[in-house]
């Protein structure tokens, strides 16, 4: 393939295709498909809550490249993307719906007036590895043993990239049989990939037929490439992908000297340990050999107090 295509994982690409007023009709497809409600309670019109694009705050830092709009049918939706696996997303995005959810409704209005918030975080690593193996998992907050959801307002989704991937690989006849509505979106958020520079060809076959009957995706494919054709564009994106790669090192130089420190701390327990269970060894076996307590006391410099805590014990 010779045309470039720009990762839609570097979440700067993806809120130019998925998050413009330009590109609604991109947008409202991919959130109709990816909450499975095409033909059911379809979304037919969004309005932008926040459409700009690497946008910096007094503080120097850039702002939250999320999607995030208000429907037809009276519901928030955020939208965003995570390459680097934080170790907090579950918190995180509790966080985010906390505030979107409160912020519904101001100081005098009736809780009855709070819009239903809906959370869509799409990552590139698995956020509960142990737990399921599906790419796509759906959270409600349900009562334990009847299961019966305490409130339409809340709801979550989690899409796992490198889980479709892993799945596709090895049962892309299964899901063509029986594609889940929001496998062309995925195909294309999974197709470019920045840290290995190259295009799955697989994918691009698949979208190229995707699009003969779907609109939508052939308007994205077309948009997709214009996007990554722009050199303004491009630049940004070498922006983006330098800070992620410079984020991703800082996290990774923490956590290593994190457990450097704890190796340290460790030695020196096992040292303070290791000293402790010698001196243990050497008091009782100079009690064997008829020594007195406070003869080893003035031996050791060890008070006779400490001398029997240790002989007491096992």
């Amino acid at each position: 393939m010779t045309k470039e295509y720009l990762d839609l994982k570097m979440d700067f690409m993806f809120k130019q295709l998925f998050g413009q007023p330009s590109r609604k009709a991109i947008t409202i497809a991919f959130l109709n498909d990816l909450l499975h409600r095409k033909e059911n309670d379809p979304i037919t019109d969004v309005q932008y809550e926040n459409t700009e694009l690497m946008k910096e705050s007094d503080d120097g830092k850039t702002s939250r490249l999320d999607v995030l709009v208000f429907t037809s049918g009276g519901e928030r939706i955020n939208v965003e993307i995570q390459m680097i696996n934080q170790h907090d997303m579950p918190e995180r995005v509790l966080y985010y719906w906390s505030r979107l959810f409160s912020a519904s409704i101001s100081s005098g209005q009736n809780y009855s007036e709070l819009t239903p918030t809906i959370m869509i975080t799409i990552l590139n690593y698995p956020l509960f590895p142990y737990e399921t193996d599906n790419f796509h998992t759906v959270f409600h907050v349900r009562e334990d043993t009847e299961h019966f959801i305490w409130s339409s307002h809340l709801e979550i989704h989690a899409i796992d990239l490198s889980q479709f991937v892993v799945k596709w690989k090895k049962y892309s006849r299964e899901i063509k049989e029986n594609p889940p509505a929001e496998l062309p979106w995925l195909m294309m958020l999974s197709a470019a990939d920045y840290a290995k520079k190259r295009i799955n060809e697989d994918f691009f076959r698949e979208l190229e037929e995707f699009s003969m009957n779907e609109q939508e995706v052939r308007e994205a494919l077309i948009e997709w490439e214009t996007l990554s054709a722009n050199k303004e564009n491009k630049a940004l994106y070498e922006a983006r992908l330098k800070f992620l790669r410079d984020q991703l090192s800082n996290i990774v130089g923490e956590r290593r000297a994190g457990k450097e420190e704890g190796f340290k701390e460790g030695m020196k327990h096992g040292i303070e340990q290791g000293m402790e269970q010698g001196m243990k060894q050497l008091i009782q076996n100079m009690v064997k050999n008829g020594v007195t307590v406070s003869k080893i006391a003035k031996m050791t410099g060890i008070r006779e107090e400490e001398v029997r805590e240790l002989l007491s014990e096992k």
